[in-house]
C-alpha cells in the first residue's frame, strides 16, 4: 500500500511539473510599459511577499503574479494564473514569464536560467528597465506605449552624448598630437557641439 500511494504521489509531481514546463513562455515578446510596471512592482515583493509566478499573454499587454508568503516553499498554481491572466486579458493566451526572480521566457536571447536571467530586487527601476532591453523584451514594437517610447528616447540621448564624448575626445587627442591648429580645433568643437 505505502508503494502505491509513494507511486501515486509521484506520478501527481511529475504531472504538475511537466504541465508548468510546458506552459512557459517562447518566442518573441515585447512587454507593454504597464506590464514592466506591475513586473517591477512583482520583483520588488515586499517583507512578507517573495515573488513566485508572473504570467504575460502573448501579446505582452496582461499579466497575473502570484506572491509566496515570505518564507514559505510555495508550489503549484501554474494553472490557476494562467487561466485568470487570459481572463484578464480577454481570451488572449496566457504564458508563464518568471518564478521567483527568474525570467524563464525563452526569446533567443534570455537564456531562462542563471545568473543572466536573474534580475535582483535590489535594482533601481531604470536598470529593471535596462535588464529587461538587454534580454530582447523591451524595445521596438508595433504596440509600444508613450512610456516606452519615451524610455527609449531617454536611451537614444544617452547614446547621443557618450558618442558626442567620444568624438570630443577623439578631436582633443588630434589636438595634442599637433594634427590639428587650435583654430581648427576650435571649429571642428563647435560643429561637433551644435
Amino acid at each position: 500500500m505505502k508503494k502505491i500511494l509513494t507511486t501515486i504521489f509521484i506520478f501527481i509531481l511529475v504531472n504538475s511539473n511537466s504541465y508548468a514546463g510546458s506552459k512557459w513562455g517562447k518566442g518573441e515578446l515585447k512587454l507593454d510599459d504597464f506590464v514592466v510596471e506591475k513586473f517591477i512592482e512583482y520583483i520588488k515583493g515586499g517583507h512578507t511577499q517573495t515573488p513566485y509566478l508572473f504570467a504575460v499573454s502573448k501579446d505582452g499587454w496582461g499579466y497575473n503574479y502570484y506572491y509566496c508568503g515570505s518564507g514559505m516553499n510555495c508550489q503549484g498554481g501554474a494553472e490557476q494564473i494562467l487561466e485568470e491572466c487570459s481572463r484578464y486579458s480577454k481570451d488572449v493566451e496566457c504564458f508563464l514569464f518568471a518564478r521567483k526572480r527568474t525570467i524563464k521566457w525563452k526569446n533567443g536571447i534570455n537564456p531562462g536560467k542563471g545568473k543572466a536571467s536573474k534580475i535582483s530586487s535590489k535594482l533601481s527601476d531604470s536598470e529593471i528597465r535596462a535588464k529587461l532591453t538587454e534580454l530582447g523584451f523591451l524595445g521596438s514594437s508595433s504596440k509600444s506605449s508613450s512610456s516606452t517610447n519615451t524610455t527609449t528616447s531617454e536611451t537614444k540621448k544617452i547614446e547621443k552624448k557618450s558618442n558626442l564624448t567620444k568624438e570630443l575626445k577623439e578631436l582633443k587627442e588630434l589636438f595634442d598630437a599637433g594634427v590639428l591648429t587650435k583654430e581648427e580645433f576650435e571649429k571642428a568643437k563647435k560643429k561637433i557641439l551644435n
